[in-house]
């Protein structure tokens, strides 16, 4: 492998092998090495997870302000994570019903669709990363509701529990995307999705692990507290990373651009970006909302001395898939699905069998591997739709296109999650999917059917 190997890569892989097999410090840095080893070796170059990982990296190390942004929003994500676990174990624990469940998940997301427009406008006088620091800083205080839900144990308090921490993560959809596509370029725009999955599929690998051991262990008090450390934390790695920008421009206000996107008088491939996630939130909102309802027909059981609630297992499973879905894709992948209007229909049809099956099994291992592959499915969407909209949508636009795409997925999340839960009270959770569900993928095909992007992937500048 060496011979074959031009005399500069020689020096990089013998130098990877050093730091690999013998310990050696490297003169280039471990990173760096890593990276092009993968480049450049052909047995590794054939590994194409692996060259994502070290992409995924060198974008994070390349960037020393981007890389503790990432640390902000993920330590978010967990502290999300550790909130959603205490109201949904503490409503698990009542007598609530399908309707319960539904109304809490609804109450989670409604009030984002106000927060994200405010959020929107905000950025006209103020700078991304303040409203950022401002969205966290709200969140931290937004503790107090859930707190004292748990503290009465309340079924209705327990429902409104999530509205204000939603309310809080609304503010700061239009700056996270602004600074996404101010900070980096079109070759980045990918690996930017998979990072924002993997940061907020935290919520589940670690908040909702960390959450579900500490929840039965810990008083409402102490556990809130960690919570609320959490968002802490995520401040001060926000505003380290403000203190690292080099390129002013990347917070700066934009007091003259405050973009209004018309949606019929958009292209076709515009069109086509933003609607992948409503249409696929119209087949997801039912299976969403009804997923704890399906662990409450499982006993809890013992894992290593600790009472594991299988509620908690599927939200775990959930987020799982959610982070699996991203690092799937590759650029060409994405092009692929993006220009077919089957292969976006068939990932939809394919999360809504998982559902199904899911729902109807009443096999444990059976429902958490359906959970997951259906996970997969819709953040492959996901990760399609994110990068080619940082791709098609110029800065001016990016805010606006980024927060309509949220509204309308919030939105359709609001008003789809209560009727599956009232109609499951009566007939079920597979039925639920059936009405609900199904004609909604009948109805992504023919969306896509008509909504058809051009050959050729342009970017607007």
């Amino acid at each position: 492998m060496l011979r074959a190997a031009k005399p500069a890569r020689r020096v990089v892989i013998a130098q990877a092998i050093a730091l690999l097999r013998h310990g050696v410090r490297p003169r280039l840095p471990a990173v760096w090495v890593l990276s092009l080893l993968v480049c450049h070796c052909p047995p590794m170059r054939q590994c194409w997870r692996l060259r994502i990982g070290m992409m995924m990296i060198k974008l994070l190390m390349s960037s020393r302000w981007y890389l503790w942004f990432t640390f902000s929003i993920l330590i978010t994500s967990i502290g999300s994570g550790l909130t959603a676990v205490a109201v949904f174990g503490a409503l698990s624990k009542t007598a609530a019903n399908p309707s319960d469940f539904a109304l809490t998940f609804s109450m989670s997301v409604v009030p984002t669709l106000f927060s994200s427009e405010i959020g929107k406008y905000l950025g006209k006088w103020y700078r991304p990363f303040s409203v950022l620091i401002a969205a966290e800083i709200a969140g931290a205080l937004s503790l107090l509701l859930p707190f004292y839900a748990l503290e009465t144990a309340n079924v209705q308090m327990l429902s409104m529990a999530l509205a204000l921490p939603g309310l809080c993560t609304g503010l700061a959809v239009s700056a996270y995307h602004l600074i996404n596509k101010r900070g980096f370029g079109e070759a980045d725009y990918l690996h930017l999705a998979r990072i924002e999955t993997i940061t907020f599929s935290a919520i589940a690998i670690v908040g909702t692990g960390i959450g579900g051991v500490l929840y039965p262990l810990l008083s409402s008090l102490l556990y809130f507290a960690i919570d609320a450390l959490s968002y802490l934390l995520s401040l001060a790695c926000l505003l380290y990373a403000r203190s690292l920008i080099v390129d002013a421009a990347l917070d700066r206000i934009d007091q003259e651009t405050v973009v209004k996107l018309r949606f019929f008088s958009l292209r076709p491939d515009k069109k086509a970006i933003l609607m992948i996630m409503p249409m696929l939130t119209l087949i997801a909102a039912p299976a969403m909302a009804l997923l704890p309802v399906k662990g409450m027909e499982f006993n809890d059981f013992n894992v290593l001395g600790l009472i594991i609630n299988p509620v908690l297992i599927l939200l775990f499973a959930r987020c799982l898939g959610q982070l699996i879905g991203p690092l799937l894709t590759s650029q060409s992948m994405v092009d692929r699905v993006f220009h077919s209007a089957p292969g976006k229909s068939l990932l939809g049809l394919g999360f809504f069998l998982m559902y199904l099956f899911a729902f109807y099994t009443r096999h444990l291992p059976l429902l958490i591997l359906a959970v997951i592959l259906a996970h997969v499915f819709s953040n492959i969407l996901f990760a399609v739709s994110y990068s080619t909209m940082l791709t098609y949508f110029s800065e001016d636009e990016i805010g606006a296109a980024s927060v309509f795409s949220y509204q309308s997925t919030t939105l359709i999340l609001a008003l789809m999650s209560l009727p599956p839960g009232f109609y499951a009270n009566q007939y079920g959770l597979v039925s639920a999917m059936l009405i609900f569900s199904f004609p909604a993928v009948i109805l992504m095909m023919a969306v896509f059917g008509r909504l058809k992007p051009g050959p050729e992937l342009s970017v607007i500048s």
